[in-house]
Protein backbone atom coordinates (compact mmCIF):
# COMPACT_ATOMS: atom_id res chain seq x y z
CA UNK A 1 0.00 0.00 0.00
CA UNK A 2 1.22 3.48 -0.84
CA UNK A 3 0.71 6.66 1.14
CA UNK A 4 -0.74 9.87 -0.18
CA UNK A 5 1.75 12.18 -1.93
CA UNK A 6 3.46 14.91 0.06
CA UNK A 7 0.50 17.09 0.96
CA UNK A 8 2.72 19.83 2.26
CA UNK A 9 2.39 21.38 -1.18
CA UNK A 10 -0.81 22.82 0.29
CA UNK A 11 1.06 25.97 1.20
CA UNK A 12 1.51 26.72 -2.46
CA UNK A 13 -1.61 28.83 -2.80
CA UNK A 14 -2.40 31.41 -5.47
CA UNK A 15 -2.60 34.97 -4.28
CA UNK A 16 -2.60 38.20 -6.21
CA UNK A 17 -2.26 41.89 -5.54
CA UNK A 18 -5.28 44.13 -5.83
CA UNK A 19 -7.71 41.35 -4.87
CA UNK A 20 -8.85 41.98 -1.28
CA UNK A 21 -9.77 39.02 0.89
CA UNK A 22 -13.21 38.59 2.44
CA UNK A 23 -13.44 41.25 5.18
CA UNK A 24 -13.96 40.27 8.80
CA UNK A 25 -17.30 41.32 10.22
CA UNK A 26 -17.30 43.66 13.22
CA UNK A 27 -19.32 46.01 15.39
CA UNK A 28 -16.49 48.10 16.82
CA UNK A 29 -12.90 49.07 15.93
CA UNK A 30 -11.40 46.92 18.70
CA UNK A 31 -12.65 43.78 16.92
CA UNK A 32 -10.35 44.47 13.94
CA UNK A 33 -6.60 43.96 13.50
CA UNK A 34 -4.02 46.68 14.00
CA UNK A 35 -4.19 49.17 11.16
CA UNK A 36 -7.89 48.46 10.55
CA UNK A 37 -11.14 50.08 11.60
CA UNK A 38 -14.77 48.95 11.64
CA UNK A 39 -16.79 50.46 8.79
CA UNK A 40 -20.42 49.51 8.19
CA UNK A 41 -20.02 46.09 9.81
CA UNK A 42 -16.72 45.09 8.13
CA UNK A 43 -13.03 45.54 9.02
CA UNK A 44 -11.26 47.74 6.47
CA UNK A 45 -7.83 49.36 6.30
CA UNK A 46 -7.57 52.46 8.46
CA UNK A 47 -7.98 55.45 6.15
CA UNK A 48 -9.97 53.51 3.55
CA UNK A 49 -13.11 55.41 2.71
CA UNK A 50 -12.04 58.37 4.83
CA UNK A 51 -11.08 61.79 3.53
CA UNK A 52 -12.63 61.54 0.10
CA UNK A 53 -11.00 64.89 -0.49
CA UNK A 54 -12.39 68.08 -1.85
CA UNK A 55 -14.87 67.99 -4.70
CA UNK A 56 -14.89 64.48 -6.18
CA UNK A 57 -12.08 63.18 -4.00
CA UNK A 58 -9.33 63.76 -6.56
CA UNK A 59 -8.18 67.36 -6.03
CA UNK A 60 -5.00 67.69 -4.04
CA UNK A 61 -4.38 63.98 -4.10
CA UNK A 62 -3.63 63.79 -7.81
CA UNK A 63 -0.39 65.70 -7.52
CA UNK A 64 1.06 63.64 -4.66
CA UNK A 65 0.94 60.01 -5.63
CA UNK A 66 -2.37 58.60 -4.46
CA UNK A 67 -3.00 61.89 -2.74
CA UNK A 68 -4.78 63.00 0.37
CA UNK A 69 -8.18 62.57 -1.23
CA UNK A 70 -7.91 58.87 -2.07
CA UNK A 71 -7.11 57.28 1.31
CA UNK A 72 -5.32 53.90 1.42
CA UNK A 73 -5.95 51.93 -1.80
CA UNK A 74 -7.62 48.54 -1.75
CA UNK A 75 -5.58 45.39 -2.38
CA UNK A 76 -2.38 43.92 -1.09
CA UNK A 77 0.39 45.89 0.54
CA UNK A 78 3.54 44.67 2.28
CA UNK A 79 3.72 46.48 5.60
CA UNK A 80 7.50 45.95 5.71
CA UNK A 81 7.70 44.66 9.29
CA UNK A 82 9.23 41.29 8.35
CA UNK A 83 6.15 39.22 9.19
CA UNK A 84 3.31 38.14 6.89
CA UNK A 85 -0.31 38.51 7.98
CA UNK A 86 -3.29 37.04 6.13
CA UNK A 87 -3.98 40.52 4.73
CA UNK A 88 -0.53 40.47 3.09
CA UNK A 89 -1.37 37.10 1.50
CA UNK A 90 -4.82 37.75 -0.02
CA UNK A 91 -6.63 34.86 -1.67
CA UNK A 92 -7.79 35.31 -5.26
CA UNK A 93 -10.27 32.94 -6.90
CA UNK A 94 -9.85 31.83 -10.51
CA UNK A 95 -6.66 33.84 -10.89
CA UNK A 96 -3.87 31.55 -12.17
CA UNK A 97 -0.38 31.88 -10.78
CA UNK A 98 2.07 30.83 -13.48
CA UNK A 99 4.79 28.47 -12.29
CA UNK A 100 7.65 26.34 -13.56
CA UNK A 101 7.78 22.83 -12.13
CA UNK A 102 10.39 20.09 -12.33
CA UNK A 103 9.87 16.58 -10.94
CA UNK A 104 12.14 13.56 -10.88
CA UNK A 105 11.34 10.06 -9.64
CA UNK A 106 15.09 9.64 -9.21
CA UNK A 107 15.08 12.44 -6.60
CA UNK A 108 18.07 14.06 -8.29
CA UNK A 109 17.06 17.67 -8.96
CA UNK A 110 19.93 19.85 -7.66
CA UNK A 111 18.84 22.49 -5.14
CA UNK A 112 20.28 24.81 -2.53
CA UNK A 113 17.71 25.45 0.19
CA UNK A 114 20.35 26.62 2.69
CA UNK A 115 21.35 29.74 0.74
CA UNK A 116 24.26 32.14 1.14
CA UNK A 117 24.80 35.47 2.90
CA UNK A 118 25.14 38.41 0.53
CA UNK A 119 26.03 41.66 2.29
CA UNK A 120 24.43 40.37 5.47
CA UNK A 121 21.21 39.25 3.76
CA UNK A 122 20.38 35.58 3.22
CA UNK A 123 19.87 34.80 -0.48
CA UNK A 124 18.46 31.71 -2.21
CA UNK A 125 19.01 31.33 -5.95
CA UNK A 126 16.48 29.45 -8.10
CA UNK A 127 17.11 31.28 -11.37
CA UNK A 128 18.78 28.39 -13.22
CA UNK A 129 16.55 26.46 -15.65
CA UNK A 130 16.02 22.79 -14.85
CA UNK A 131 16.03 20.03 -17.45
CA UNK A 132 12.64 18.73 -16.34
CA UNK A 133 10.93 22.14 -16.25
CA UNK A 134 7.35 22.31 -17.50
CA UNK A 135 5.01 25.32 -17.28
CA UNK A 136 2.01 24.95 -15.00
CA UNK A 137 -0.62 27.09 -13.32
CA UNK A 138 -2.01 27.04 -9.79
CA UNK A 139 -5.30 28.66 -8.85
CA UNK A 140 -7.91 28.53 -6.12
CA UNK A 141 -11.58 27.95 -6.93
CA UNK A 142 -14.80 27.76 -4.97
CA UNK A 143 -16.20 24.23 -4.68
CA UNK A 144 -19.17 23.90 -7.04
CA UNK A 145 -20.59 21.75 -9.82
CA UNK A 146 -17.20 21.78 -11.57
CA UNK A 147 -15.87 19.42 -8.89
CA UNK A 148 -16.95 15.78 -8.68
CA UNK A 149 -16.29 15.76 -4.91
CA UNK A 150 -18.74 18.53 -4.05
CA UNK A 151 -21.21 16.14 -2.37
CA UNK A 152 -18.40 14.49 -0.40
CA UNK A 153 -17.32 17.89 0.92
CA UNK A 154 -20.92 18.80 1.81
CA UNK A 155 -21.18 15.55 3.79
CA UNK A 156 -18.28 16.66 6.03
CA UNK A 157 -20.49 19.46 7.43
CA UNK A 158 -17.58 21.89 7.60
CA UNK A 159 -18.51 24.99 9.59
CA UNK A 160 -17.37 28.12 7.78
CA UNK A 161 -17.50 31.15 10.05
CA UNK A 162 -17.89 34.84 9.24
CA UNK A 163 -14.92 36.09 7.25
CA UNK A 164 -13.75 32.51 6.51
CA UNK A 165 -13.64 30.84 3.12
CA UNK A 166 -13.81 27.24 1.90
CA UNK A 167 -12.15 26.44 -1.43
CA UNK A 168 -10.07 23.98 -3.40
CA UNK A 169 -6.65 24.23 -5.05
CA UNK A 170 -4.28 21.70 -6.63
CA UNK A 171 -1.72 19.82 -4.56
CA UNK A 172 -0.16 18.30 -7.66
CA UNK A 173 -1.27 17.17 -11.11
CA UNK A 174 -3.40 14.37 -9.65
CA UNK A 175 -4.85 15.69 -6.38
CA UNK A 176 -6.79 18.67 -5.04
CA UNK A 177 -6.93 19.95 -1.49
CA UNK A 178 -10.04 21.18 0.31
CA UNK A 179 -9.01 24.21 2.37
CA UNK A 180 -10.59 26.48 4.94
CA UNK A 181 -8.91 29.80 5.53
CA UNK A 182 -9.49 32.05 8.52
CA UNK A 183 -7.83 35.29 9.59
CA UNK A 184 -5.35 33.29 11.69
CA UNK A 185 -5.06 29.80 10.17
CA UNK A 186 -5.12 27.74 6.99
CA UNK A 187 -6.61 24.25 7.37
CA UNK A 188 -6.83 21.30 5.02
CA UNK A 189 -10.00 19.26 5.51
CA UNK A 190 -9.71 16.74 2.70
CA UNK A 191 -7.85 15.53 -0.39
CA UNK A 192 -9.62 14.60 -3.62
CA UNK A 193 -8.28 13.21 -6.87
CA UNK A 194 -8.65 15.12 -10.11
CA UNK A 195 -9.94 11.88 -11.63
CA UNK A 196 -13.57 11.38 -10.53
CA UNK A 197 -14.35 8.75 -7.89
CA UNK A 198 -10.74 7.73 -7.32
CA UNK A 199 -9.46 9.34 -4.11
CA UNK A 200 -11.30 11.20 -1.36
CA UNK A 201 -9.71 11.31 2.08
CA UNK A 202 -10.85 13.51 4.96
CA UNK A 203 -8.79 14.69 7.95
CA UNK A 204 -10.09 14.85 11.49
CA UNK A 205 -9.23 17.25 12.95
CA UNK A 206 -8.24 19.24 9.86
CA UNK A 207 -4.54 19.71 9.23
CA UNK A 208 -3.26 23.05 10.46
CA UNK A 209 -1.10 24.00 7.50
CA UNK A 210 -0.30 27.66 8.16
CA UNK A 211 -0.65 30.09 11.05
CA UNK A 212 -0.86 33.84 10.51
CA UNK A 213 1.05 35.99 10.92
CA UNK A 214 4.13 34.16 9.68
CA UNK A 215 7.07 35.36 11.79
CA UNK A 216 10.67 34.20 11.68
CA UNK A 217 11.15 31.69 14.51
CA UNK A 218 7.48 30.71 14.82
CA UNK A 219 6.57 27.00 15.00
CA UNK A 220 3.26 25.16 14.68
CA UNK A 221 2.15 21.56 14.31
CA UNK A 222 -0.89 19.31 14.08
CA UNK A 223 -1.82 15.62 14.02
CA UNK A 224 -4.85 14.30 12.13
CA UNK A 225 -6.53 10.98 11.42
CA UNK A 226 -7.10 10.46 7.69
CA UNK A 227 -9.79 8.10 6.37
CA UNK A 228 -11.41 7.43 3.02
CA UNK A 229 -10.77 5.90 -0.40
CA UNK A 230 -7.36 5.97 -2.07
CA UNK A 231 -6.95 5.49 -5.83
CA UNK A 232 -10.19 3.57 -6.18
CA UNK A 233 -9.16 0.73 -3.88
CA UNK A 234 -11.94 -1.25 -2.19
CA UNK A 235 -9.70 -1.43 0.87
CA UNK A 236 -10.37 1.58 3.16
CA UNK A 237 -7.50 4.02 3.62
CA UNK A 238 -6.46 5.03 7.14
CA UNK A 239 -3.44 6.97 8.33
CA UNK A 240 -2.22 9.31 11.05
CA UNK A 241 -0.64 12.45 9.57
CA UNK A 242 1.66 14.70 11.54
CA UNK A 243 2.80 18.12 10.33
CA UNK A 244 5.60 20.06 12.04
CA UNK A 245 6.48 23.49 10.63
CA UNK A 246 9.01 26.18 11.53
CA UNK A 247 9.50 29.61 10.01
CA UNK A 248 13.26 29.61 9.66
CA UNK A 249 15.02 32.46 7.92
CA UNK A 250 14.27 35.68 6.12
CA UNK A 251 15.96 37.00 3.01
CA UNK A 252 15.68 37.29 -0.76
CA UNK A 253 14.67 34.54 -3.19
CA UNK A 254 15.91 34.89 -6.75
CA UNK A 255 13.79 33.40 -9.56
CA UNK A 256 13.43 33.77 -13.32
CA UNK A 257 10.45 36.06 -12.60
CA UNK A 258 12.49 38.37 -10.35
CA UNK A 259 13.75 38.73 -6.80
CA UNK A 260 11.33 38.43 -3.87
CA UNK A 261 11.78 39.24 -0.16
CA UNK A 262 10.58 36.09 1.57
CA UNK A 263 10.28 34.01 4.71
CA UNK A 264 11.44 30.38 4.58
CA UNK A 265 9.08 27.78 6.04
CA UNK A 266 10.32 24.25 6.82
CA UNK A 267 7.70 21.49 7.09
CA UNK A 268 8.12 17.85 8.04
CA UNK A 269 5.21 15.57 7.15
CA UNK A 270 4.98 12.07 8.57
CA UNK A 271 2.26 9.69 7.36
CA UNK A 272 1.69 6.44 9.24
CA UNK A 273 -0.61 4.24 7.16
CA UNK A 274 -2.41 1.54 9.18
CA UNK A 275 -4.96 -1.23 8.63
CA UNK A 276 -7.76 0.94 10.08
CA UNK A 277 -7.51 -1.03 13.34
CA UNK A 278 -4.33 0.61 14.61
CA UNK A 279 -1.72 -1.76 13.12
CA UNK A 280 0.93 0.32 11.25
CA UNK A 281 1.68 -0.83 7.70
CA UNK A 282 3.84 1.95 6.26
CA UNK A 283 5.63 5.07 7.49
CA UNK A 284 6.58 7.79 5.00
CA UNK A 285 8.20 11.16 5.65
CA UNK A 286 8.72 14.13 3.39
CA UNK A 287 10.32 17.49 4.03
CA UNK A 288 9.42 20.63 2.20
CA UNK A 289 11.05 24.04 2.06
CA UNK A 290 8.87 26.89 0.84
CA UNK A 291 9.55 30.58 0.43
CA UNK A 292 6.61 32.91 1.04
CA UNK A 293 6.52 36.52 -0.16
CA UNK A 294 3.97 39.25 0.51
CA UNK A 295 1.32 39.74 -2.19
CA UNK A 296 2.62 36.82 -4.26
CA UNK A 297 2.40 33.86 -1.87
CA UNK A 298 4.73 30.90 -2.22
CA UNK A 299 7.31 31.83 -4.83
CA UNK A 300 9.38 28.62 -4.48
CA UNK A 301 8.44 25.18 -3.16
CA UNK A 302 10.98 22.36 -2.84
CA UNK A 303 9.98 18.81 -1.84
CA UNK A 304 12.56 16.28 -0.67
CA UNK A 305 12.81 12.60 -1.47
CA UNK A 306 10.99 10.24 0.86
CA UNK A 307 12.54 9.95 4.32
CA UNK A 308 15.16 12.69 3.86
CA UNK A 309 17.03 12.90 7.20
CA UNK A 310 17.03 16.72 7.53
CA UNK A 311 16.28 19.99 5.76
CA UNK A 312 19.80 20.45 4.35
CA UNK A 313 19.09 18.19 1.38
CA UNK A 314 20.76 19.08 -1.93
CA UNK A 315 18.68 16.89 -4.25
CA UNK A 316 14.91 17.08 -4.52
CA UNK A 317 11.90 15.17 -5.81
CA UNK A 318 10.01 18.29 -6.94
CA UNK A 319 10.82 21.97 -7.43
CA UNK A 320 8.14 24.52 -8.23
CA UNK A 321 8.76 28.25 -8.55
CA UNK A 322 7.19 31.32 -10.07
CA UNK A 323 8.30 31.78 -13.61
CA UNK A 324 7.53 33.22 -16.98
CA UNK A 325 6.68 30.19 -19.11
CA UNK A 326 6.62 30.67 -22.86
Amino acid sequence: MRALPALITIVLLPVACDVPETPRTCEADDECEDGERCDDGACVAAGEGEGEGEGEGEGEGEGEGEGEGEGEPEGCRDDGNGSLSSRELPLAFDVPLRMLEAESEADDIPVDVVGVDVAGIRSWDFTAPLAADVPTEVQATTIDERHWFRDEVDALDIVVGDGEVLYTAPLDDENMGVFRRTATDLFIHAVASVEPDSTFISHDPPIRALVYPLVDGAAFSSTSDATGTFEGSVVPYCSTDTYESTVSGRGVVRTAAGDFPALRVLTRQQVVVDNCFGLPLLVVEHRQVVFVSACTGVVVSVTSAENAPDFAFSEARRVRRVGLPD
